[in-house]
C-alpha cells in the first residue's frame, strides 16, 4: 500500500480510498470519505454476470442545505452535523435565501423549517424539487399542527428542538 499526500492539507490518499478535508476522528465514515473506482469498477465487462462485479460508490459527498430563520437551531444543527462527519454544509434563515444558495450549491438533503418568515416552507420544497428530484427533503417543525407534513415532499419530519439521534437516523 502506498500512502501519498496531497500538497493541500488535510488530504491524504491511501491506496484506493481518500479522505478530504476529513476531520480527524474514529468511526463513522460519513461526509467526505471516498471510494475512488478503478478502471475494472467503471465500466461493466461484456459478457459478464453481476456476480463479483464490485459496486461503485459516489464521490460526492454529502450536501446539506440548513433552511431556518432561528438562528440557534440552525446552528445548533450544523455543529450536530459536522461533529458527525458531514462538512459540507450551508446555512439559509430565509426561503428566498435558500433558493439562492441551492442555485450554486446544489443540496443533496435540505432540513426545511415548515413556519418561515418570507414564504411557506412547502414552496420553498416544491421549488427546491424542481431543481433536483434526488433530493432528499426533511420537514422541521416546532407544532404538530402542520396540516400535509406527511406529504410525498419530506421524507421526515423533525419535532424542534432536534435530538442528535433523531437528526442521525434521518441522515442514514
Amino acid at each position: 500500500m502506498t500512502l501519498v499526500s496531497s500538497s493541500m492539507i488535510g488530504c491524504v490518499s491511501i491506496g484506493r480510498t481518500s479522505l478530504a478535508d476529513e476531520p480527524r476522528r474514529t468511526g463513522n465514515s460519513r461526509g467526505t470519505l471516498r471510494r475512488q473506482a478503478s478502471r475494472a469498477d467503471e465500466a461493466p465487462q461484456p459478457g459478464g454476470s453481476a456476480e463479483g462485479r464490485r459496486s461503485v460508490v459516489s464521490t460526492r459527498p454529502v450536501r446539506i442545505l440548513i433552511v431556518d430563520d432561528d438562528i440557534q437551531s440552525s446552528s445548533s444543527l450544523e455543529v450536530m452535523l459536522r461533529a458527525a462527519g458531514y462538512s459540507e454544509t450551508r446555512v439559509a434563515y430565509s426561503g428566498h435565501a435558500a433558493l439562492a444558495i441551492a442555485a450554486d450549491f446544489p443540496p443533496s438533503v435540505a432540513l426545511l423549517e415548515l413556519g418561515l418568515l418570507d414564504m411557506s416552507g412547502y414552496e420553498v420544497a416544491r421549488l427546491l424539487r424542481r431543481q433536483s428530484q434526488e433530493l432528499r427533503l426533511i420537514a422541521l417543525t416546532v407544532g404538530r399542527d402542520h396540516g400535509g407534513r406527511e406529504s410525498a415532499l419530506f421524507e421526515h419530519c423533525l419535532l424542534k428542538p432536534v435530538t442528535r439521534p433523531e437528526l442521525l437516523e434521518c441522515m442514514s
